[in-house]
């Protein structure tokens, strides 16, 4: 079992559009924990923390969007699911999702990511000494029983898959989120789960004439930019801050009066 945060980080809430799609409790149940209360430490630790944030960047997840998953009211999919990853962790022979390359990947569908990140967590979880050791010890796979505490923990896993899918591209991101996005940033900003995140990015990369345009807009709020303007230098001039004239140089052409911003010459002071 992962080991508790110094500050616990309660269960992600459903902010946002819709909810998610399986219950914490069960989740939790499923994977061995105690209560949901365990679920962010069990997110957060090393080694589902490093398969989820591949899946992220590898698919990737985009904010936003509908990502396919396997909803809880269709059993019979999750069932057949988490058989597949079992029977792959059973097999002697290589599996494709052991060793994927970037080329094996570009084709995928959500489910095959999520398939390939539980695969590979499980994996790593049943190593001796980690939290699926007992559940997937050879001996005891080689009963009914068995295997129905290895299957309970990969359904676990997938439960939590899905429910972590839909909170980065269809709500606001939750406390959760947030931690993992500071432990492990998006790889690509803009397709970041913060908003602020992929606004400094949009920012980021304007045109300096684009994003002076933005920030004098927004402080105007729809006011005539012309009228705006004056009103800034006069009321600089009512609060003493310039000289009636200063920096501003209005003189005639013909019968035309032309206004200008005053430049130094060179040697004045």
């Amino acid at each position: 079992m992962a080991p508790r945060s110094p500050s616990p980080t309660p269960v992600p809430a459903a902010v946002g559009t819709g909810d998610f799609p399986y219950k914490w409790d069960e989740i939790a149940t499923k994977l061995g924990l105690e209560s949901n209360g365990e679920i962010a430490d069990f997110i957060l630790a090393p080694i589902f923390l490093h398969h989820w944030t591949k899946l992220r960047d590898q698919m990737p997840l985009r904010p936003g969007t509908s990502a396919e998953i396997i909803p809880a009211e269709d059993r019979t999919a999750i069932s057949e699911f988490t058989t597949s990853i079992y029977m792959a962790m059973d097999c002697m022979a290589t599996s494709k999702y052991d060793r994927p390359t970037s080329g094996d990947r570009i084709n995928w569908t959500t489910i095959e990511h999520s398939e390939c990140l539980v695969y590979q967590c499980t994996r790593d979880l049943a190593v001796a000494g980690r939290s699926f050791h007992i559940e997937f010890e050879r001996q005891k796979l080689k009963n009914e029983a068995g295997r129905k505490d290895a299957l309970c923990r990969i359904r676990g896993l997938a439960m939590l898959v899905f429910n972590l899918i839909v909170n980065y591209t269809q709500m606001s991101p939750s406390n959760v989120i947030r931690k993992i996005e500071a432990k492990r940033p998006a790889k690509d900003p803009s397709l970041s789960p913060l908003p602020e995140v992929r606004r400094k990015w949009q920012l980021e990369n304007m045109e300096l004439d684009d994003l002076r345009k933005t920030v004098l807009d927004r402080q105007r709020k729809g006011e005539d930019e012309k009228q705006w303007l004056i009103d800034i230098l006069m009321k600089e001039l009512k609060d003493g801050g310039v000289n009636g004239d200063d920096g501003v140089e209005v003189k005639r052409e013909g019968s035309i009066r032309v206004g200008g911003v005053k430049r130094k010459k060179e040697g004045d002071e």
